[in-house]
């Protein structure tokens, strides 16, 4: 276990505190536009996870840790509770800190993950990562079109590239973690177990057109959150709140307002 790192983090509105964790190789940028809808009602932080963005890089890339890393910055800004709302990464993140501090979060949004294992489905991401020639590219374009071996999808290849930056001394170079984001693979693809400690609403959102979350793993996440239900973005893969921003802030909304008393069955697609 790593020593807790100050996250970086983006504060806007007010009201009620809603903490926004984004997925792996992602960053507080790709959730600017949902923080930006959801602070005309809450006081939203958006939140660098550690080894992303420009929080902090740390040996260590657990769940725990990661918990420990947004626990503290809740201190740090005075939270007794919150809501919470984490996609792929950032919902197991999510899971695991409701369960483990269940009185500190009042309501839980999961966006397309569930609670369990994956199969290790991004390993052409880091090789297309490794693909890009830091010392010779001049363009995020060059580096996109070495990535195109590896990632064939160019919606994939442009939310990695957003994360290369270029100063006048460090050159081109990947705000993200690299090395540590691919020696923590194995774990962070595993689900630490849960304990079933929090029983208050938590609203699971997958994308129609995602594997994430399958109908056999229902169950599992009725018993892990007896207090959950699930909505369907008929139009969304994995990125539902940029692919139907509108449909994932509409559910979102309602959540947050009447929990899962406003979906009319586990399954309620939008």
């Amino acid at each position: 276990m790593s020593q807790p790192v100050s996250l970086n983090f983006e504060e806007s509105g007010g009201g009620l505190p809603v903490l926004i964790m984004h997925g792996l190789f992602g960053s507080l940028a790709n959730w600017r536009g949902v923080a930006r809808s959801l602070s005309d009602t809450y006081r939203v932080i958006n939140l660098d996870l550690r080894n992303h963005g420009r929080s902090p890089w740390a040996p260590g890339l657990s769940y725990s840790d990661m918990a420990d890393d947004v626990l503290r910055l809740m201190d740090r800004l005075g939270l007794e509770r919150a809501k919470l709302i984490g996609h792929s990464l950032g919902g197991k993140l999510a899971m695991v800190l409701a369960d483990r501090a269940p009185e500190r979060f009042t309501r839980m949004v999961v966006v397309d993950i569930a609670p369990k294992a994956y199969p290790a489905w991004h390993q052409d991401v880091f090789a297309a990562l490794r693909a890009v020639d830091l010392t010779a590219i001049e363009s995020r374009d060059e580096a996109r079109m070495q990535m195109a071996q590896h990632v064939f999808d160019p919606e994939v290849r442009a939310f990695l590239t957003a994360n290369l930056m270029h100063g006048p001394d460090a050159g081109w170079h990947w705000r993200f973690n690299l090395e540590e984001l691919a020696r923590a693979y194995p774990e962070t693809s595993l689900m630490p177990v849960l304990h079933g400690f929090f029983c208050g609403p938590a609203l699971f959102i997958r994308g129609a057109g995602s594997a994430y979350i399958e109908p056999v793993d229902e169950p599992l996440m009725s018993r892990q959150f007896p207090g959950s239900c699930l909505c369907t973005l008929p139009r969304a893969k994995h990125w539902p709140h940029v692919e139907d921003p509108q449909g994932f802030l509409q559910a979102v909304r309602r959540f947050f307002v009447s929990g899962c008393d406003s979906f009319q069955s586990l399954d309620h697609a939008l």
